[in-house]
């Protein structure tokens, strides 16, 4: 495989991209940044096309599937070990747990939901990690963050149009699976300092693969080619993107990063559009527009405040997924 690589320049090539992403790390992070939101909008929306046809859990098994097999490819045998018989353990099974109930929430909606709709809610979750990292991290929040979060809690609920034309149960789902994602994070948090990224991805795949096992007797429809092949892919999309941003918070600082996020949001509305024809209520660009002056009142507190190392406060949103 080496020599293959050699013989079509391929290092040559790696080897320049590699100099000039050094030559400028801000920029390169942000690019890296884009592209993994860009893979995880993607994502999102496949799951979406797929999940009119298919139940969440049978998507939910094959993409994790993908993801193991990637995890001992890639992050060694050692993932197993690391993952299972950490002193983490526990907390690390919890957060999997979490994680799992999440998903199948979130995703289980989105045959009654727009893809935007669904996005623009998910996105009270950065906000309510904020709110949380205060008792459960010791991290001080601003009266700044405070005016922000409420902002983007405005910006939530007009999205999510409770007493609007939104079936009520989907949008309390996609805000419950927020809730959940947010606590899941925190625990990340917690477990970061022990545990490589390849060692979670790997414990929570595995939940999965086993939870989602159990239901496949009683819900399994078998797929066309086309869908086996996109349920399979998922995980490849998903892996790719994590690493994407992991590599991307090593080359710009998390502050810098951050606001990346918000491009997932707009990324929503394009993929909502072209792939199932949803043009979004105006209450809805109305919430993802606070949403996104939510986001940045942080960025910007953040920025004006103490710099933080590369990877080590924000990045808070899409590494839900696991």
């Amino acid at each position: 495989m080496r020599r293959m690589a050699r013989g079509f320049g391929l290092d040559t090539a790696w080897s320049e991209l590699r100099a000039g992403l050094e030559q400028h790390p801000t920029a390169a992070g942000l690019l890296l940044a884009l592209i993994s939101y860009f893979a995880f909008s993607l994502h999102d929306a496949l799951v979406k096309l797929l999940v009119a046809k298919i139940d969440a859990p049978e998507i939910l098994f094959m993409r994790s599937l993908t993801v193991v097999v990637l995890c001992l490819s890639l992050g060694g045998r050692g993932v197993v070990s690391r993952g299972l018989f950490s002193p983490m353990r526990n907390k690390l099974l919890l957060r999997a747990f979490l994680t799992f109930v999440a998903w199948l929430l979130y995703y289980s909606s989105a045959r009654y939901l727009g893809l935007a709709e669904m996005i623009t809610i998910y996105f009270a979750s950065p906000l309510l990690i904020a709110v949380m990292a205060g008792p459960l991290l010791g991290e001080r929040v601003t009266a700044t963050r405070w005016l922000a979060l409420g902002i983007g809690f405005v910006g939530v609920l007009l999205a999510a149009r409770p007493h609007g034309s939104n079936p009520v149960l989907p949008a309390l789902c996609v805000g419950l699976a927020a809730i959940i994602w947010a606590y899941a994070m925190i625990l990340m948090r917690q477990i970061s300092a022990e545990l490589r990224g390849w060692d979670q991805v790997f414990v929570i795949a595995l939940l999965f693969l086993v939870g989602c096992g159990i239901t496949l007797p009683f819900l399994w429809k078998t797929p066309s080619l086309a869908q086996l092949l996109l349920m399979l892919g998922l995980g490849f999309i998903s892996t790719t993107a994590q690493l994407l941003l992991i590599k991307s918070v090593r080359f710009a600082q998390a502050s810098a990063v951050a606001p990346m996020e918000f491009s997932g949001l707009l990324w929503s509305f394009v993929f909502g559009y072209c792939l199932f024809g949803d043009i979004p209520a105006l209450s809805v660009f109305f919430g993802a527009g606070l949403i996104l002056l939510s986001g940045a009142m942080v960025v910007v507190g953040e920025m004006r405040g103490p710099r933080s190392l590369p990877g080590s406060a924000s990045l808070t949103g899409k590494l839900k997924k696991g």
